[in-house]
């Protein structure tokens, strides 16, 4: 029996990186010789195509959510070494919309029947808030958050946290932040390094020392229907990767939890961020208190 952490992939704002993120960490744990479940859990399935799998495939969280099928029967191997997946579909996005349930416990239920076949469970769920993200928040451990170095992506951050705070208060009260993942960075560009200055600042231990910068490969990997390492294993975008899944797998290993960290708790962190506003990129910091 494996030791399992269910780690789910989200900021309520898109194109930060959240994607090519549940990819390509979820194939470097692989790589690394731990057992992973990648769930896709965006009705845009682009982490499923992304892999290989298409739309049309019969597996798919659709069939847990709406006709309760087995999740067993849902999972698919990969390409990738130790990396299994549970693509998406389109259909998720019309369950959404019609959904009549208000079980925020089905994904949890339906994985805990199978989880500890897995050291690693990554969730990737869609930037808006709907039903099924809600159960994929409900089933995680922990939140790793993707924040794009660009000012307006930091807005995302601050709904992002508020919404990590009432999943606490109403379902999951053990829910903790992995970390804050700094994406798409160019230290060649003066605000990318203020932004990154300021969420250190801020949050200090909470930011991975690990940065995914700016690389091309990391953008075309998917259009063939792979990850970073079997496209061009010797980019920087799968070094990038690579430390941030050891950095993840330290963290877990030295029982660092996030809940203690910084000083202060996880919810004085929470109930801090929702006074925090954005100043303008002039200006020396980017977060201010009312």
């Amino acid at each position: 029996m494996l030791k399992s952490k269910t780690i789910v992939i989200a900021n309520q704002k898109g194109g930060v990186g959240k994607t090519t993120t549940a990819i390509n960490l979820a194939s470097a744990l692989g790589i690394l010789e731990k057992k992973v479940l990648l769930i896709d859990a965006d009705p845009q399935a682009n982490t499923s195509s992304g892999l290989g799998i298409e739309n049309h495939s019969s597996k798919s969280l659709l069939n847990i959510f709406k006709n309760n099928d087995d999740i067993r029967k849902q999972i698919m191997q990969t390409h990738s070494p130790n990396l299994d997946i549970i693509p998406s579909s389109i259909k998720l996005a019309e369950l959404e919309i019609n959904n009549q349930t208000t079980d925020v416990f089905k994904l949890k239920n339906a994985l805990d029947t199978i989880k500890l076949k897995y050291n690693f469970v990554i969730i990737d769920c869609s930037p808006s808030l709907g039903y099924i993200s809600v159960n994929s928040f409900v089933a995680a451990d922990s939140v790793l958050i993707p924040v794009q170095c660009e000012y307006l992506a930091l807005e995302g951050l601050h709904r992002l946290l508020k919404t990590i705070k009432d999943i606490k208060t109403e379902f999951n009260s053990a829910l903790e932040i992995e970390g804050l993942l700094i994406t798409m960075y160019d230290n060649r560009l003066n605000h990318n390094k203020h932004i990154e200055k300021e969420l250190k600042r801020y949050f200090e231990n909470m930011v991975f020392k690990t940065m995914i910068k700016r690389n091309v490969s990391l953008s075309e990997a998917p259009s063939f229907g792979t990850n970073i390492f079997d496209y061009k294993i010797e980019s920087e975008g799968s070094e990038n990767y690579l430390n941030l899944s050891r950095e993840i797998m330290s963290n877990n290993n030295s029982m660092k939890k996030t809940n203690v960290i910084l000083g202060k708790t996880i919810q004085q962190v929470l109930d801090n961020t929702e006074t925090l506003i954005l100043e303008k990129p002039k200006e020396k910091n980017l977060f201010k208190k009312f």
